[in-house]
């Protein structure tokens, strides 16, 4: 069983991902909300990330179109002219979105509990993800992102929990710049 406090800092983590991953230079124009309803979820493809641990395997789902506008959005994080991003370099753009908001997570949870470890990001289809309800996982919470008043992403987490989890986590401000690789 997961408690209520791990859930909202769940939340929490993940949020803060969001916001450094598809913020860009002004992530405080990033709103994140909770969605009620996973059907308003529309995009076709989503890049796929797992943080691990004895306890538990939170999965991370950023959702996403090939669709011009939101090219030009993750061009413009990576400061390419949308017309010169290739559809790999798209692709790229959107497994480093993941690795950022997934790395958020990963970063903050291994405060917490020392052997965590974090996927490499995967692209597949909408309809993969179609089944988190049925993993009747302890935590499952639906995100929509509005960036500067007007795109619209949708993310989701989904924990499933093999012990009782709770734990005391308080968010700590930034003091190294964004992008930084841990190797280990």
């Amino acid at each position: 069983m997961i408690s209520n406090r791990v859930r909202d800092s769940f939340d929490q983590m993940l949020m803060m991902g969001i916001k450094a991953s598809m913020g860009g230079a002004s992530p405080e124009n990033c709103m994140i909300e909770v969605l009620a309803n996973p059907k308003e979820i529309r995009e076709t493809r989503v890049v796929m990330l797992t943080v691990a641990s004895f306890l538990f395997r939170l999965s991370v789902v950023i959702y996403f179109s090939s669709d011009d506008a939101t090219k030009a959005h993750f061009a413009s994080l990576n400061n390419i002219d949308p017309a010169e991003m290739s559809d790999q370099a798209f692709l790229d753009a959107m497994r480093e979105c993941g690795n950022i908001c997934c790395g958020t997570l990963n970063r903050e949870l291994a405060r917490v509990y020392p052997h965590v470890a974090m996927s490499t990001p995967n692209i597949i289809e909408r309809e993969c993800v179609d089944h988190l309800e049925s993993l009747k996982g302890g935590h499952l919470q639906y995100f929509r992102a509005t960036i500067d008043g007007s795109k619209q992403f949708h993310v989701s987490v989904c924990v499933r929990d093999y012990a009782d989890i709770d734990f005391e986590w308080t968010m700590v401000e930034e003091t190294t710049a964004a992008g930084e690789m841990e190797f280990f």
